[in-house]
């Protein structure tokens, strides 16, 4: 009995295989960490090869948004999105693509190109949320495991989004850009100043496209379509470039808004000091000598004309639509107009009917102010004896007369608008 006591006893403290099976244990331990090291470090690659993938999926919707016109995430974008999927080594072939944050249940690789961006719900996540001069680009994708399989994780969806919109144009200044307007000369320079921190493209195709007298005109670029001659007065820096390929009008698409409430039926003669209301003024508004008179922040519908004597002031945001008729500054007015810094006509302050073409007239003096797009492309558009204390200006009309006198400075800080500049057009930015 002593006997097996005492083998018992020995057998207890006997510790020779504790070393092997604690030793195996531990490699066991580190081949799972380090399988599990391999799964996730595999998982962060493609994310990364998948958020470069996303990024170049929104920036090519975003270049294709104006061609989309009315029509949110277009064929167009979504071809151009999965095309650049497939540039950043990702196979189109299993791809289904999703608009607009529809939902959907397919396998394999799924691509959501929503214009405007919503996934994250609300502007509170997303200052973007809804607008449709973004695109959002996301992607989900099962990536497969390699060693979580032995614990029956087979694969791991991997998730990334991005937003882009389109870079501002390199132009601030268009003429002639409807087919019906490029015939004759598109700009006239009789004299007067420009200076622009931005482009001039005269889309006019005539020999005559160009025609100077004098003046001083200083842009990032001068382009025509048609033909201009060195003889010609004025001194321009740099030289005009000719025979230019034409351009598609940048804001074509626009559409017009609807008249709202009726504020006048017939001409309107303001008092002086008055505030106009946004809304219809149905038979124009006469701003009579020495009058002032307050535009609130808001849309105006003109049929009629707006013959300005006296001085007209709407800086808190205004769009101001011709249905019929036109602007007319009379010699000794002046205006300082602020267009809107969002919404749907964000950046546009005078926007005629596209086939009105009755004639624009710009007077004022060193105080003006013309902060915005003036969209008139079926209309001419004269500048007199008028400044521009503006933070930026963009023309876009059917021909433009510049006389002696006028002092035309044209900015691009478009940092008051959350889009950036309504022309678009020639590159897209990443946002987030």
């Amino acid at each position: 009995m002593r006997g097996i006591l005492k083998r018992l006893k020995f057998g207890i403290r006997d510790e020779s295989g504790d070393a092997l099976l604690i030793g195996a244990l531990g490699m066991m331990m580190i081949v799972a960490f380090a399988a599990l090291a391999i799964d996730v470090g595999q998982l962060r690659l493609e994310k990364r090869r998948l958020q470069a993938a996303v990024d170049a999926a929104a920036l090519a919707g975003a270049l294709e948004a104006s061609n989309c016109g009315s029509t949110y995430a277009c064929t167009n974008m979504q071809t151009a999105a999965k095309q650049a999927l497939a540039e950043n080594g990702f196979p189109t072939s299993g791809t289904t693509v999703v608009t607009n944050c529809a939902t959907s249940n397919a396998g394999g690789l799924i691509l959501w190109v929503n214009q405007g961006p919503c996934e994250l719900g609300s502007t509170t996540n997303d200052p973007n949320y809804g607008s449709t001069k973004y695109v959002e680009a996301e992607i989900k994708y099962p990536q497969a495991t390699t060693f979580a399989r032995a614990v029956g994780i087979s694969s791991e969806t991997i998730t990334v989004r991005s937003e882009a919109g389109e870079g501002n144009a390199s132009a601030c200044f268009y003429t002639s850009t409807l087919p019906s307007q490029r015939s004759g000369t598109g700009m006239l320079l009789n004299g007067g100043t420009i200076s622009a921190s931005c482009g001039i493209m005269d889309d006019a195709t005539d020999g005559n496209a160009l025609e100077s007298d004098s003046g001083t005109f200083t842009t990032t670029s001068f382009s025509v379509a048609g033909g201009w001659s060195p003889d010609n007065g004025g001194t321009f820096t740099p030289t005009p470039k000719t025979e230019v390929a034409t351009v598609t009008d940048p804001l074509s698409y626009l559409t017009a808004p609807g008249q709202g409430t009726v504020q006048q039926s017939g001409n309107y003669v303001p008092a002086n000091g008055a505030t106009l209301l946004p809304g219809a003024y149905l038979g124009g508004i006469n701003i009579n000598s020495g009058v002032s008179v307050t535009l609130a922040a808001g849309t105006y519908y003109l049929n009629g004309s707006i013959n300005d004597g006296g001085t007209i002031t709407g800086t808190s945001g205004v769009t101001i639509y011709f249905n019929s008729g036109s602007l007319t500054m009379n010699s000794g007015s002046t205006a300082q107009l602020v267009a809107p810094t969002s919404g749907t006509y964000a950046g546009i302050l005078i926007y005629q009917n596209s086939s009105d073409s009755t004639s624009m007239i710009l007077d004022g003096n060193s105080t003006s102010k013309w902060q915005g797009a003036i969209y008139a492309p079926d209309a001419q558009l004269t500048f007199n004896s008028t400044g521009n204390a503006a933070a930026y200006t963009i023309i876009d009309v059917g021909s433009v007369i510049v006389n002696s006198g006028a002092d035309l400075v044209m900015g691009n800080n478009y940092s008051s608008l959350s889009g950036g500049s309504p022309i678009k057009g020639g590159s897209a930015i990443l946002v987030e």
